[in-house]
C-alpha cells in the first residue's frame, strides 16, 4: 500500500540532484491523486533544472524539520516543523502531508 510516506520519499529524490527513479506501480497502478503529484514533483524538477550535479544548501536538520535550498530555485521543507522561506520570492509549488515545496519567481 502507498501512502503519504511514499510521496515524502518522491519528494525528496525528485528534488535533490542525482539520477531519481520513479517506480511503475507507483506511477501507473496508484490511484490518481498520487499519479498527479509525482507529475508535478517531475514538472518541479524539470523547471527548477535540478540535475545530478545540482548544489544543495541545507536551511535546517531536526528530529522534525530537514529544509534546503537545491541549486537557486527550488526550496524544499520535509517534516511536522514549522518553516517556511523567508523571502517573498518564494512561491509554494506544492505541497502534501509533512512536506511542500517552493519555488523561486522569475
Amino acid at each position: 500500500m502507498f501512502d503519504h510516506h511514499g510521496l515524502i520519499g518522491y519528494s525528496y529524490i525528485l528534488t535533490h540532484p542525482g539520477t531519481p527513479t520513479v517506480f511503475y506501480d507507483h506511477f501507473y497502478d496508484g490511484d490518481d491523486s498520487v499519479h498527479e503529484q509525482i507529475v508535478k514533483l517531475m514538472e518541479i524538477r524539470r523547471s527548477g533544472e535540478i540535475h545530478s550535479r545540482s548544489s544543495v544548501r541545507i536551511l535546517e536538520a531536526k528530529d522534525n524539520l530537514y529544509s534546503a535550498v537545491i541549486g537557486d530555485k527550488i526550496c524544499i521543507k520535509i517534516g511536522d516543523g514549522s518553516w517556511s522561506p523567508s523571502d517573498r520570492e518564494w512561491t509554494l509549488a506544492t505541497s502534501g502531508q509533512r512536506y511542500a515545496i517552493w519555488q523561486k519567481q522569475q
